[in-house]
């Protein structure tokens, strides 16, 4: 199997960014719904916290990988029997999805900044902070982070619903090609 994407396939790259992508949104959406279990100011809820935090960063960081790799690279090429309409709704799909990863870690890091909050990965570095405090506008992108994972959930099961089309109903390669395996 090639570490780069061929004509026919994806290539290892590709995939461990794409399954590592969605393993943190899974993760990510754990986190931020299981912390509110807990009471506020409570250390179990703060380290909920700062573990979403820091996997947002990885996230972010992932998704540039991703990009820079799908830009430098070739993409497989779609499936032949694919209608026009088809391909465009999977290219808009994707596109709405490489959107996504990198407004919702930034929004994350935005909110957090202009709360006045540093942004620390692992305990490792903190992300430099380059934004001046401003509650009412972290509270504004409070709500365009939340927005956008609602639109992520939406966009994910689009994506997986068209992936399972192609292999249960089109009996295609598509899904194919991104297995892991």
């Amino acid at each position: 199997m090639s570490l780069f994407n061929t004509e026919k396939k994806f290539g290892i790259l590709t995939k461990l960014f794409h399954w590592s992508i969605f393993a943190l949104f899974v993760t990510q959406y754990f986190l931020v719904y299981r912390r509110e279990y807990f009471p506020k100011d409570t250390p179990e809820k703060l380290q909920y916290i700062l573990l979403h935090k820091s996997l947002g960063v990885v996230v972010l960081l992932i998704a540039v990988l991703m990009l820079i790799v799908k830009h430098i690279g070739i993409r497989p090429s779609f499936a032949n029997h694919m209608p026009r309409w088809e391909k465009l709704a999977a290219k808009t799909t994707h596109f709405l999805l490489y959107i996504s990863m990198l407004i919702m870690p930034i929004s994350g890091i935005a909110m957090s900044q202009l709360s006045g909050r540093t942004v620390k990965v692992f305990d490792w570095f903190a992300v430099p902070n380059f934004i001046s405090i401003n509650k009412p506008l972290a509270k504004q992108i409070y709500g365009l982070h939340v927005w956008s994972s609602y639109i992520i959930i939406g966009l994910v099961v689009v994506h997986i619903l068209a992936a399972f089309y192609h292999h249960f109903i089109q009996k295609d390669d598509v899904l194919k090609r991104m297995s892991p395996l």
